[in-house]
């Protein structure tokens, strides 16, 4: 059995192998930006246990390279265990008509090469289900998740997963599609503190273990 930090970012090598041995063995490392993707790549064949996902995070929408959907599908060309993110819609942030337009195109990148995504929204569900509407092919992962019961509702009709770092919805999250993360560096700003926040919120490594399985295999 092992522990798994469902949203994390890059970070020195040391910090995953630290959490590595005190039994968080599986990564979800998301990159925000092109310039990281590369980045990714290097780290997945350096250190074991490494998720790669990759995308534009709606707080940088406004300096990306034109080429930046190409490379996103030339990225997933080449590796076909990677996911789509952190991707996703941020209303308290500027830039939001090109928020939407930059994230409806990362799923249907995801949905054309049939990759799972990592969304992150805040204050934005009604443009998040609108687009969400048009990819139910797509299987998302909303990362640090801070909704009420009416979204997690509305959210199981596209079979989604939740990524928490405390437990302040975890009561309304269905026992099946719960994980945890560290987003470190901020966050809890270490994956290594995963089991620490299971054992506080009584969660079973066993249960947690399913759940991310059910996450990456369930189609």
């Amino acid at each position: 059995m092992f522990y798994c930090d469902a949203h994390c970012h890059l970070m020195p090598d040391d910090v995953f192998m630290k959490a590595y041995d005190l039994g968080v063995k599986s990564f979800f490392v998301n990159a925000t930006i092109p310039d990281d993707w590369q980045k990714i790549a290097d780290l997945n064949k350096r250190v074991l246990g490494i998720h790669m996902c990759v995308g534009v995070h709606p707080w940088f929408v406004d300096n990306l390279p034109p080429d930046w959907s190409q490379r996103l599908e030339q990225f997933l060309k080449e590796y076909p265990n990677a996911m789509v993110g952190e991707i996703g819609l941020d209303a308290t942030r500027p830039f939001y008509p090109l928020q939407k337009k930059v994230f409806q195109t990362c799923l249907e990148i995801a949905s054309r090469y049939r990759r799972k995504v990592h969304i992150h929204c805040v204050k934005a569900w009604d443009d998040m289900f609108e687009i969400l509407g048009q990819y139910r092919d797509v299987q998302a992962l909303f990362h640090r998740f801070s909704g009420d019961e009416v979204i997690i509702q509305k959210l199981r009709m596209f079979n989604a997963y939740f990524s928490v770092l405390n437990g302040r919805f975890i009561d309304i999250i269905p026992d099946n599609r719960l994980l945890l993360e560290s987003d470190a560096p901020d966050g809890l700003g270490d994956p290594a503190r995963i089991p620490e926040l299971a054992k506080t919120l009584r969660l079973d490594i066993a249960y947690l273990q399913q759940n991310l399985e059910l996450f990456l295999y369930d189609v």
